[in-house]
């Protein structure tokens, strides 16, 4: 006789929780295998979260998982430093960790000195950006680790829009010197 599994359900649960979170690494994985293409007319090219914000984002997701996919950012963003073709312009690349929602977070990469010095600068009525204390770091806050020759630096982001008020920290791990 078959004995019954009371536990089915958060079996099912937990079975999801890790498909989703492998196809997530296994997407950021693929889109940074080789690095993108020169796009000087943008001045930047940007990887979003392959991954749906109602996952990342939802309080029924685990930490464990969202540290998965922060460090895999982190991980990818030095991936593609590691294999940077030399080219005619200064290219930095960046992973931008937004907390708490976690699906904003990206990997940047800055063609050019312009775009890369201006991005930094948001001070305006609708949204700004204030410098965080250097003695704060989320790598350190969420025992993420920080590969060689990346520096990080964390903004507190106010938003005040037609969409209403928000306010989140933005985190940059990446070539920022």
């Amino acid at each position: 006789m078959r004995k019954i599994n009371l536990n089915d359900s958060n079996n099912k649960k937990v079975y999801f929780v890790k498909k989703k979170c492998k196809a997530m690494v296994s997407a950021i994985s693929e889109a940074t295998s080789i690095f993108p293409d020169l796009d000087m007319q943008r001045g930047f090219w940007h990887l979003h979260l392959p991954v749906s914000q109602s996952f990342i984002d939802s309080s029924r997701t685990p930490s464990d998982v969202r540290k998965l996919c922060m460090q895999t950012l982190i991980d990818r963003t030095k991936h593609l430093i590691d294999i940077k073709p030399a080219l005619d312009v200064k290219t930095r690349v960046v992973a931008l960790i937004s907390l708490p929602e976690l699906w904003e977070s990206q990997i940047i990469v800055f063609f050019g000195e312009d775009y890369f010095g201006g991005f930094f600068d948001r001070d305006d009525e609708e949204q700004r950006w204030t410098l965080l204390p250097f003695e704060r770091s989320i790598l350190k806050e969420l025992d993420l680790k920080m590969p060689g020759g990346l520096t990080e630096i964390g903004y507190l982001e106010e938003i005040n829009d037609e969409d209403g008020e928000a306010i989140s920290e933005l985190w940059f791990i990446g070539e920022l010197n």
